[in-house]
């Protein structure tokens, strides 16, 4: 769950190679994030979170989303930096997790659908409503309100969320529609790994 099979059995090169073009990646996604007041923005982080999760694990996920984002706030100061990276990582180690957890060998072919239904309720639930939006909330009171709280947490998130759940649902919903490359991909790895194993072994004897 923190590493994927397939990222397990790269090699040194492959693996530095693989995360370098995710976090080019997040960095190119996070340049194209667009503000909306203070609270609000429209991104797509979350699908390069969950494709990285999916494919590599919790931890390079992680590393991938922190990194991705630091350097694209670096390269495209929008805003108050602060966490943000933080809680983008969080996401993306938990879709690692959740998409890389695995009952039993032999699961059924709903599994990787379920197991992305689960991902996607927990991140929107964890990251949207509860953490990022109270990073948001003490942002906005210290930046925005001058250190006075002018509307409870419970106010500000209402008004957050009726924005920001649109926006979720649309990396979601981008997310499931991925799903099915993406167990082709797990799908053909592992056939070359059964198959490099069998000649292996053919040629063991």
């Amino acid at each position: 769950m923190l590493f994927s099979v397939y990222f397990r059995r790269l090699t040194a090169a492959k693996k530095i190679a693989l995360l370098a073009v995710f976090v080019a990646l997040s960095i190119v996604v996070n340049c194209f994030s667009i503000d909306v007041g203070s609270s609000n923005k429209i991104a797509f982080t979350y699908v390069v979170c969950f494709f990285a999760g999916y494919l590599l694990g919790g931890v390079p996920a992680f590393c991938i989303a922190l990194l991705g984002d630091a350097i694209g706030y670096l390269v495209n100061p929008v805003g108050v930096y602060w966490l943000f990276g933080l809680t983008l990582g969080v996401y993306a180690f938990l879709m690692g997790v959740v998409m890389n957890f695995q009952v039993r060998a032999d699961e059924n072919k709903a599994a990787p659908y379920v197991r992305t239904a689960v991902a996607l309720v927990l991140g929107y639930v964890l990251i949207t409503v509860l953490l990022n939006s109270l990073v948001n909330y003490w942002y906005v009171m210290l930046f925005v309100w001058n250190g006075a709280a002018k509307k409870t947490f419970l106010v500000y998130l209402g008004g957050r969320l009726a924005f920001q759940s649109i926006v979720y649902a649309v990396n979601a919903a981008i997310c499931v529609a991925i799903v099915p490359v993406l167990v082709q991909i797990d799908r053909r790895l592992k056939r070359r790994r059964r198959a490099k194993h069998t000649d292996a072994v053919s040629g063991g004897q």
